[in-house]
C-alpha cells in the first residue's frame, strides 16, 4: 500500500525528542518507544534516539544549536535517511532543519499520517488519509514539491521554482480537499443509510489503544477472520459483525481505528465519519493492552471520546493480553477495576486463532447481561388483521410468550426503550398495549 505514502523514500531513522519541563523522563521513554513501534509499522530502522533537554522550544529550529550539530554529525556516521521528532513541528521549523540538516524531516504527526497511509485498504480510508494529507500538507509547501508532483500524475515543479508555483500548488491542493470531502459526503450518505437499515440492533464498538487486541478479540466474538497483525494500526476501517444469530434483538459489534498519544487532529477530523460507529454505539468494549502502561492508555481513550462527544456511552473494560502479566499484577488490576473482564486472546500464524473459550464467553455473556438489565418487558394485543407485523416485532424484540386467543394475538416482548418506542411509532393503533 505503500503508493499512497508522501514520505517513502527512506528506510534508516533516527529518532530525535525534546523534554521540555513539563515531560517526565517516563513519558518521554514512553513516547519514545511508541515512536520506534510507529517506525517499525512503516518497515523502517530506527539506528539511535536523541534527546535534549531544553527550557524552551527554539522558535526557527525547535532545538538548540548545539544540538543540531550532534544530530548533523550522527546523521552522517550513522548513515541515515530521515530525522524523525517525537514532537510536532512548524511548517518553519520542518524547512529549517531539512535546510540545515540536508535530509528527509518528518514530526511525530507526518510519521502517523504515513502508517494510515500505508494501511488504508477501502475507498473510504484513503480517501479519508488523502483529506488528512492535503490539509497537513498546505501550510508546508516549501520543498515538497515532490511529493505533489505524484498527486498531479507527474506534472509540476521541483525545489526552487518560486512563490508562482507555490500558489498554483495551494490551488491544486484545495481543490484536492474540496473533491475529497464531496466524496467522504457521499460515502458518509451510504453510511447513513445503512445506519438506519440497522437501527433495530443493538450496537457495540470497540474501542482502545491501538495494537491492545480489537481485531483478535472481534474475531473471537465473531468467528470472524479480520486482518490480525502485531504492528500500531493495522486496522483503520470500521467493520461490523453479528455477534450471533440467536440474540433477539441482534447485536453487532463494530471494530475501528485505535487510539494512541497525541493522535493528530487531522487524522481525528478526517476519521470523524468512520469513528461516528463509536458515537452511536449503546455499548463501547474497550480493549486494554494488561501489559502495557494502562493509565496512560484509559486517559488518551477518555480524551479521544471527549474529542468525538461520546463519554456519555457505557463502558465494558476488557483487559487483554493478561498471559504477559504476573499474578501479583493482575490481581491487582483486577481490584483496581471490578466490574472489568480479564482474557487473553491471542492469534498466532502457527496455530491460528487461539483463546480460552470461557474467557471469551465471558464477554459475550457481559455483553448481553447489559442490554438485558435495561431491556423493558411489556404485554401486547395484536390485530389478527395486522398479523403480517409479526415479523416487526420478532425483529425488533424478544418474543418471551406468544397465546393466539380469540380477541387477538396476545404477546409478551423484551426489547430496549428505544426498540419499543420504534414499534410503537411504527405499529400505531395495529397493537395495544396491555395494563
Amino acid at each position: 500500500m505503500d503508493e499512497n505514502r508522501l514520505f517513502n523514500n527512506w528506510k534508516n531513522a533516527l529518532i530525535v525528542s525534546l523534554q521540555l519541563p513539563n515531560r517526565s523522563n517516563a513519558e518521554v521513554k514512553r513516547s519514545l518507544k511508541e515512536m520506534s513501534s510507529l517506525v517499525y509499522s512503516l518497515g523502517g530502522v530506527v539506528t539511535r534516539q536523541i534527546v535534549q533537554v531544553r527550557t524552551q522550544i527554539h522558535p526557527a529550529y525547535f532545538f538548540g544549536k548545539g544540538k543540531l550539530d550532534e544530530i548533523k554529525l550522527t546523521l552522517k556516521n550513522e548513515a541515515v535517511d530521515a530525522l524523525l521528532v517525537d514532537n510536532q513541528l512548524s511548517p518553519k521549523q520542518t524547512q529549517n532543519l531539512e535546510r540545515i540538516l540536508e535530509c528527509a524531516v518528518l514530526d511525530r504527526t507526518q510519521v502517523i499520517l504515513e502508517i494510515f497511509a500505508k494501511n488504508a485498504r477501502t475507498r473510504e480510508s484513503k480517501l479519508q488519509i488523502g483529506l488528512a494529507q492535503a490539509e497537513y500538507l498546505l501550510p508546508r509547501l516549501v520543498g515538497l514539491w515532490k511529493h505533489l508532483d505524484r498527486e498531479r500524475g507527474g506534472i509540476g515543479a521541483s525545489r526552487g521554482t518560486g512563490e508562482k508555483q507555490i500558489e498554483k500548488d495551494r490551488q491544486f491542493l484545495r481543490r484536492r480537499i474540496i473533491r475529497l470531502k464531496a466524496h467522504l459526503e457521499r460515502v458518509e450518505k451510504e453510511r447513513n443509510t445503512q445506519k438506519k437499515r440497522r437501527s433495530n440492533c443493538l450496537r457495540v464498538t470497540l474501542i482502545g489503544y491501538t495494537n491492545a487486541g480489537k481485531s483478535t478479540i472481534m474475531n473471537a466474538l465473531t468467528n470472524s477472520e479480520l486482518l490480525v497483525e502485531d504492528r500500531l494500526f493495522a486496522t483503520l476501517d470500521s467493520t461490523t459483525r453479528l455477534l450471533g444469530d440467536d440474540t433477539r434483538p441482534k447485536v453487532l459489534l463494530s471494530d475501528t481505528v485505535g487510539f494512541i498519544s497525541n493522535l493528530p487532529h487531522e487524522v481525528v477530523a478526517a476519521f470523524r465519519s468512520t469513528l461516528s460507529t463509536v458515537k452511536d454505539a449503546d455499548l463501547l468494549l474497550q480493549i486494554v493492552d494488561a501489559s502495557d502502561n494502562v493509565d496512560e492508555h484509559l486517559q488518551t481513550s477518555a480524551y479521544v471520546l471527549e474529542d468525538l462527544d461520546a463519554l456519555c456511552i457505557p463502558i465494558l473494560t476488557v483487559f487483554n493480553k493478561i498471559d504477559r502479566i504476573s499474578s501479583t499484577r493482575l490481581l491487582m488490576l483486577e481490584k483496581m477495576y471490578p466490574d472489568a473482564v480479564f482474557v487473553s486472546v491471542v492469534n498466532t500464524e502457527e496455530s491460528g486463532l487461539i483463546n480460552s473459550s470461557t474467557l471469551v464467553d465471558k464477554i459475550r455473556k457481559k455483553i448481553l447481561l447489559f442490554f438485558d438489565e435495561r431491556m423493558k418487558t411489556v404485554t401486547i394485543r395484536l390485530d389478527y388483521l395486522h398479523s403480517q407485523q409479526l415479523s416487526n416485532i420478532y425483529e425488533w424484540s424478544r418474543v418471551d410468550n406468544i397465546d393466539y386467543q380469540e380477541e387477538g394475538i396476545m404477546m409478551t416482548l423484551t426489547t430496549i426503550p428505544g426498540n419499543l418506542e420504534r414499534l410503537r411509532h411504527h405499529l400505531g393503533s395495529v397493537f395495544t398495549e396491555m395494563g
